[in-house]
């Protein structure tokens, strides 16, 4: 996006956001998601029915929010909390100490040894604590080692970098960190690199060829996430950065998710009574640059607009409304997208219709003080009477996705066991678009689901914790997946859907059916705050009608890693 347009995009956001003055929970720096805080926040909040400020479908979460609902939960004398969920709000206090209520500076340490600087609380190495100005400074590092069945070479990630985070008056908050990889990933990750020219959750990449070794298919990138954000009013925060974001409740999301790799955003938070509204305003990149071009390409750009509005019903149940807009023009910004309340459906009609708009509904409830019940619909083109006219059923471009899931917490009263099951099913040809560089997709990776378009998906999640620092954990994938052939049978959203095969008849799974299954077995040890040993087991079997598809992967691998949550590449 040139300078000029940008600054606009700025400017006109600021303005909006100085128009509100109600009181409202703090914005500020947000936690990494991925993190164990949110698998924490999940289960207190159903427990206890406290959500704070928090709306739980918005992540990443703001820490000043997670440590209000900390400190609040701690004060809680009739919650049915057991030990083990004590130990987790220490943790979150621990996290995100720079938020305590009053928080006093660390006690002076005595020692005369250089080292009487660091750690001066136990998650983090490096504080400054006065009263305009706080940071924080930590390592991240993952160093883990594999082996494959059939493969003779050892698969690695050796991920080194720094975080850095803090806040000015309390009203400029910034965030950065910078994770420099050199990795060799499993077989279906690697076809998956050969198929499009990407890593997921990575952009640039480059292949890696150690001195010491022969290794074939190893990588090399780096993946950074830095924003500023500043809170405008009471209510309102603007945030200006590099990263992902996510919407939802569930493993996966339909709407938006962090699978993909990084981007540049600005993002509008609002936070008024019951309601939250996000504005996010992205640039992204429709593909990849190309094998062989060097570092003089100029990629092309795309841009998308998206709206989701959340209100919070009742302390144990919410909605939420989302509508996003994918378009591209020539390193232009559309800026009739830019009014942060409108409709886009109505603003792309005016503008001759040229652009991919889908709309979708998030909701939750929680039930019992043990369970939650989540789901999301996905809209992308619809037209309900195609649904029973035995004729046009199957129409090509009823495009929808389907999220039903269920968490269950303390299964059976076993503190710590914790259950969740979803359903995801997502119509062929979803998130595709006649112009195939207004696909839901950046740097050929997706923005929602990892599976693209035309599946039937069933996940099962399963945690425990038997002591405190040992946390088990079991996950399994089967899905039904229709790949595309020679022809376009809606499998691959990268594609302009103008080449479909048939109008009537499309069905989930169509094309060359195939079969996911995966098992990943996984234990985690916290040694101290943040910093983990990890032993593995990956299990992925994929069985196509067409043989040459088929792929099995046995993998068994073990790591060190610190501040580093990398998500699960389960697809």
């Amino acid at each position: 996006m040139p300078q000029r347009q940008f600054k606009s995009l700025f400017t006109f956001t600021l303005l909006f956001a100085t128009t509100f003055c109600c009181k409202v929970g703090a914005q500020s720096c947000t936690a990494q998601l991925g993190s164990p805080s949110y698998h924490i926040i999940d289960r207190l909040t159903v427990k206890t029915g406290e959500n704070g400020s928090l709306h739980t479908a918005i992540k990443g979460f703001p820490k000043q929010d997670i440590a209000e609902l900390a400190w609040r939960l701690d004060t809680l004398r009739d919650a049915p909390l057991s030990l083990g969920d004590r130990i987790d709000i220490r943790y979150l206090q621990s996290d995100n100490n720079a938020w305590a209520p009053d928080a006093p500076a660390p006690p002076e340490k005595h020692r005369k040894s250089l080292w009487r600087y660091f750690y001066p609380s136990p998650a983090n190495l490096f504080e400054i604590n006065v009263p305009d100005f706080t940071m924080r400074v930590n390592p991240m590092f993952n160093l883990g080692l594999g082996r494959q069945k059939n493969d003779d070479s050892w698969l690695f990630e050796n991920q080194r970098g720094l975080e850095v985070y803090g806040s000015v008056d309390k009203r400029v908050f910034f965030y950065t960190n910078l994770v420099e990889s050199q990795a060799r990933y499993p077989n279906y990750i690697t076809k998956w690199y050969a198929d499009y020219q990407s890593l997921p959750g990575a952009g640039f990449v480059k292949s890696y060829k150690p001195r010491f070794s022969t290794i074939q298919n190893g990588y090399d990138f780096n993946v950074a996430t830095a924003y500023l954000s500043v809170k405008v009013s009471k209510h309102v925060a603007v945030q200006l950065g590099h990263g992902r974001h996510f919407i939802g409740n569930g493993y996966r999301s339909l709407l938006l998710s962090d699978v993909g790799a990084p981007n540049l955003y600005l993002k509008l938070n609002t936070r008024v009574w019951r309601f939250q509204y996000q504005n996010l305003f992205m640039e992204l990149t429709p593909n990849v640059r190309p094998a062989g071009s060097g570092g003089d390409v100029r990629l092309p750009k795309k841009y998308a607009a998206m709206h989701f509005l959340q209100y919070q019903i009742t302390p144990n149940m919410g909605i939420g409304l989302f509508e996003a807009v994918i378009f591209n023009r020539s390193r232009q910004f559309e800026f009739q997208y830019l009014n942060p309340l409108i409709f886009y459906r109505t603003v792309e009609g005016m503008i001759g219709s040229p652009d991919n708009v889908l709309i979708g509904l998030d909701g939750h409830w929680n039930l019992f003080k043990r369970i939650q019940l989540y789901g999301q619909v996905l809209l992308d083109e619809f037209k309900a009477s195609n649904l029973i006219d035995p004729v046009q059923k199957g129409w090509w471009a009823n495009k929808y996705g389907i999220q039903l899931g269920l968490k269950y917490f303390d299964v059976l009263g076993i503190d710590h066991l914790d259950l969740q099951l979803e359903w995801n099913r997502v119509r062929p040809y979803t998130y595709s678009h006649f112009d195939s560089l207004n696909s839901y997709t950046h740097y050929n990776q997706p923005l929602a689901h990892p599976l693209w378009a035309n599946f039937n998906e069933f996940i099962g999640l399963l945690q425990y914790r038997p002591v405190p620092k040992l946390t088990l954990y079991a996950r399994w994938m089967h899905a039904l997946r229709g790949d595309n052939d020679q022809s376009n049978w809606g499998a691959n959203p990268l594609i302009s859907y103008k080449s479909f095969v048939r109008e009537y008849g499309n069905v989930v799974g169509q094309g060359i059916r195939g079969q996911i299954d995966l098992l990943g077995l996984d234990a985690s040890f916290m040694i101290m705050h943040n910093t983990f040993l990890d032993l593995g087991v990956l299990l992925r079997r994929k069985n196509s009608a067409a043989n040459k598809l088929d792929l099995d992967t046995r993998v068994l691998k073990m790591a060190i890693r610190m501040n580093i949550w990398n998500p699960n590449r389960d697809f």
